[in-house]
């Protein structure tokens, strides 16, 4: 039995931003591993909340956490600034709950990221900018890894030596390196091949990193399309990266990332670094509020270009990928010779 009128039949419903933000929690305990992980996720929730300014939809997906980060992520969901709070009885893994909620997004980009990123002020601009200037680029992350040039790049390496937009440049700063590794605690991460120069592609005098890591990227919505539809069923590992990495390489889309970081991993223990950037974001964001300044636009519309690779069969991309890592790390070695013989003459002469 029906009695009265639906108040909101027929009612307009207000859109959608440009960006869909993913962030997978699992927080099973607060010791030992997880001693530090609740601080952790609070610092990556603000940072987040204080450089997206109201420009982004966010969903939080909650994997069997207990109570306590229950009650946090909550308190932050009546603040009004999370759209989406998912919470997932069991731990459905990194892969199995978030690709669902991604899914099943109406914007036009998709950021998946972990709970341990420390996202910098202007990172979706940074974001917004390499997919303007590359609509052939479909994944990238704001944080840039050179060790992962050659990690399902494919599409990005024949189509961007095609195009002779790639070059090797000195564009990361080591701080951002010894950052990531310190995060990690693997200090030797990075060989001296890594630091001297990285892999890039330059256009209308705007550069990016070819390749990158997972641990936060953002992809065209239209890449969803390549993701399986059966369930990882696996919590990390297990051939679950490929999952996120393979889909814009196998569609033919390049793979790029920021040649500065513009988001940080921190881990799994706070640093006082990190409570100094917070403090520094929380002052720049009182600063625009004093100036009434408003979220920037969501109306324009990015265009992106299915790149003539996506024509290629994959096998056919990888095995021309190979080659060219053989003849660019070639020409790489055969340049570094060359500059180390002119300095020690440099050196002899003087």
């Amino acid at each position: 039995m029906r009695i009265g009128l639906n108040e909101v039949k027929g009612v307009d419903l207000e859109g959608y931003h440009r960006h869909r933000i993913v962030i997978p929690v699992y927080i099973p305990k607060l010791d030992g591993y997880f001693k530090h992980s609740l601080e952790v996720l609070k610092l990556c929730l603000d940072s987040l909340r204080l450089t997206t300014n109201g420009r982004a939809n966010v969903t939080i997906v909650c994997n069997g956490s207990i109570k306590e980060v229950v009650n946090e992520l909550r308190r932050q969901y009546e603040e009004g600034w999370i759209d989406q709070l998912i919470l997932n009885q069991l731990n459905r893994g990194r892969v199995d709950g978030v690709v669902p909620a991604a899914r099943g997004a109406f914007e036009q980009f998709i950021t998946i990221t972990d709970c341990d990123v420390l996202f910098r002020p202007g990172w979706l601009d940074a974001i917004e900018k390499i997919f303007r200037i590359f609509p052939e680029c479909g994944f990238v992350s704001p944080a840039p890894n050179p060790i992962f040039t050659w990690y399902y790049t494919s599409a990005t390496t024949v189509g961007g030596t095609a195009s002779r937009e790639i070059a090797f440049e000195k564009v990361v700063p080591d701080e951002d390196l010894d950052r990531f590794a310190h995060s990690i605690g693997r200090s030797d991460l990075y060989r001296p091949e890594h630091r001297r120069s990285q892999m890039i592609l330059k256009r209308d005098g705007t550069s990016a990193c070819v390749g990158c890591g997972h641990f936060v990227f953002t992809i065209r919505k239209e890449v969803m399309s390549a993701y399986p539809t059966t369930p990882c069923l696996k919590a990390m590992g297990g051939g679950s990266p490929q999952i996120h990495d393979l889909p814009p390489d196998k569609l033919g889309y390049w793979r790029l990332a920021t040649t500065r970081a513009v988001a940080y991993h921190m881990g799994n223990a706070p640093e006082q670094w990190m409570y100094e950037e917070l403090t520094h974001y929380r002052a720049s964001a009182e600063s625009r509020a004093s100036m009434d300044e408003s979220p920037l636009s969501d109306d324009h519309e990015f265009k992106y270009r299915l790149p003539w690779t996506s024509r290629l069969p994959l096998g056919t991309r990888q095995l021309l990928a190979r080659v060219l890592k053989k003849s660019y790390t070639l020409r790489r070695k055969s340049s570094h010779g060359t500059e180390r013989v002119l300095q020690e003459y440099s050196k002899a002469r003087n």
